[in-house]
């Protein structure tokens, strides 16, 4: 008799359809609703999906007991709501990043969570990218000696178009939108994740998208920061960057270095590399890292936005099928052993934290220190 798939409600139409469905049910979850803020609108979207309940009301979705976890994919701002509501309700929960609006809030959303005693996680699926936890685990395991310096340079050539729909979020700050948001946070996991602390930042915000004077959302950020030891690093990403594409991802320690080579396009397969003493080798890519070809998500209609393309190439679905899984031992109280753990909202509000000493920094044109305990 095969086991019971537990019950799933997604909030969110965007990357929550495109992506968290699809993952969710490779993990083996049921996905039993779909929450949208317009009503009907949820229901067209849902229905080529075959998701039985599409609302406008999560409410609705949690008055049915089979359903053990949600996850929330909606706007930043609109994050605390349906986290707190799941949370009261006693569902298990993942929130997409960036986390929450402030660090006083994600802290909020964190200490309910501890208490109501649930399984809590955040959305920071580039933990098991095949390319990025193999780069992890060339630096944990002392190959490189110490680490001095990391280097991500992310430029793509979107936007130029100002006619190219967005969503209005993105677009508004005060929603919570901007390129920091949206990708730096990735980054800063990763950081995180790899090295440890942060422990101060030095940040430049802009806006270079041509053709949208009311978008008051970055759409590229440089971020310094110094890290736990000797460690120092620069991030630096552009969603609007006219010319080719531009990805680097280079630690260098004080037995050499390591580092991603990426390909021409965005989703082309990526390789990493070492270099010391002995040379430049490639690192062959684990089999628990290797994953089968990304899909595109099947109904183009759907597909309404710039950022709706971005999400439905299909790279993010076998990471996230990878964070729920282990959701999903976690619930079923299964050890889990592997070298990449999800991160939790402990995670989400240390990077938090990292994120607001960026946007205060931008601000007021100096260093931020991040407090050691926060």
């Amino acid at each position: 008799m095969s086991e019971r798939q537990p019950g799933a409600v997604v909030v969110g139409t965007g990357f929550g359809l495109f992506t968290h469905v699809r993952a969710l049910r490779l993990a083996g979850f049921e996905v039993r609703a779909i929450v949208g803020r317009d009503r009907a609108r949820t229901q067209e979207r849902a229905a080529p999906l075959d998701i039985p309940l599409a609302t406008d009301r999560l409410e609705e979705a949690l008055e049915d007991p089979e359903n053990k976890v949600v996850t929330v994919a909606t706007p930043p701002h609109a994050h605390h709501s349906p986290v707190m509501a799941a949370i009261a309700a006693g569902r298990h929960i993942v929130c997409e990043k960036p986390f929450a609006r402030d660090l006083d809030q994600a802290r909020e959303m964190l200490a309910t969570a501890r208490e109501a005693g649930i399984i809590h996680m955040l959305g920071a699926e580039f933990r098991f990218d095949s390319a990025q936890a193999l780069l992890r685990r060339v630096v944990r395991s002392g190959a490189i000696g110490e680490p001095l310096q990391f280097l991500r340079i992310f430029h793509q050539p979107g936007l130029q178009d100002p006619a190219e729909a967005l969503s209005p979020w993105w677009e508004d700050a005060e929603q919570g939108g901007g390129f920091l948001g949206a990708f730096g946070t990735h980054m800063i996991d990763q950081v995180l994740s790899t090295f440890g602390r942060i422990e101060r930042v030095s940040a430049v915000l802009q806006t270079m998208a041509p053709g949208r004077p009311h978008m008051t959302a970055d759409d590229s950020y440089v971020v310094q920061f110094a890290g736990e030891g000797r460690l120092r690093g620069t991030l630096m990403a552009a969603m609007a960057a006219a010319g080719p594409l531009i990805v680097a991802t280079k630690v260098v320690g004080t037995k050499g270095g390591a580092w991603i080579q990426s390909g021409a396009q965005f989703g082309d397969p990526e390789q990493v590399w070492v270099m010391d003493t002995g040379g430049s080798r490639q690192v062959p890519m684990p089999d628990d890292l290797v994953y089968p070809p990304p899909t595109p998500f099947p109904v183009a209609d759907l597909i309404q936005t710039e950022q709706d393309r971005w999400h439905t190439m299909g790279i993010d679905v076998e990471p996230y099928a990878r964070l729920f899984r282990e959701l999903r031992k976690r619930m079923n109280d299964e050890d889990v052993d592997a070298p990449e753990i999800a991160a939790t909202f402990e995670d989400a509000v240390q990077g938090q934290a990292v994120l607001d000493a960026c946007r205060r920094s931008a601000r007021e044109s100096q260093w931020v220190d991040i407090p050691p305990s926060i």
